[in-house]
């Protein structure tokens, strides 16, 4: 081989060698804020799923679900009537149906609907137990969702049943991660 092109195949081998790896992408977040800004939930779309509404924040593996928030256990046990939310072990919600794109519903174990979440095309009704809307979304431009009752900001995702269950304050804050981050992790089986 010439000495040129020994020289030329040596810079070849320096140039790769000099490549960095690529930088991981950036973990997917949805949050939510308030017309001042202020973060009034997030959620890490992860494994394990992380969430946060106000104070509390869960870490949440599954399925089937797990977390613990102090010294409260907390699991989700899926069925065919839906995903039963437990806390040390008392069912205290249920969330059905799980993981359809237009809509789902959380509700009490009596069968009725705390929140009620249905979407059609780029806008979703959030109706309470008495069937009356609360709550209006709809997907304002990119990653950014648009709620009115109250006003709030969700970026970070176009799923506006996500969006829902991550906002309804309807709901305790364990059971909105929860039933959130049972949305992530089943989209993302």
């Amino acid at each position: 081989m010439s000495p040129a092109r020994s020289l030329l195949c040596l810079a070849g081998l320096a140039a790769c060698q000099d490549k960095k790896e690529a930088p991981p992408p950036p973990e997917p977040v949805v949050q939510v804020r308030d017309t001042s800004g202020v973060l009034v939930a997030e959620l890490r779309a992860l494994r394990p799923c992380r969430g946060a509404v106000g104070p509390v924040e869960l870490i949440v593996g599954g399925p089937p679900l797990v977390a613990t928030y102090g010294s409260t256990k907390w699991t989700g046990a899926a069925a065919a009537n839906g995903t039963t939310l437990s806390r040390d072990g008392e069912p205290v919600a249920r969330v059905f149906p799980v993981g359809e794109p237009n809509g789902t519903a959380v509700l009490d174990m009596r069968g009725v609907a705390l929140a009620r979440i249905a979407v059609t095309g780029k806008t979703a009704v959030v109706t309470n137990a008495a069937t009356v809307p609360v709550r209006n979304l709809h997907v304002a431009d990119g990653d950014t969702i648009k709620s009115d009752q109250p006003a709030l900001t969700i970026t970070g995702t176009q799923d506006l049943v996500l969006a829902g269950l991550l906002s309804a304050q309807e709901l305790s804050p364990e059971v909105r991660v929860l039933a959130a981050c049972e949305r992530v992790l089943v989209k993302d089986l």
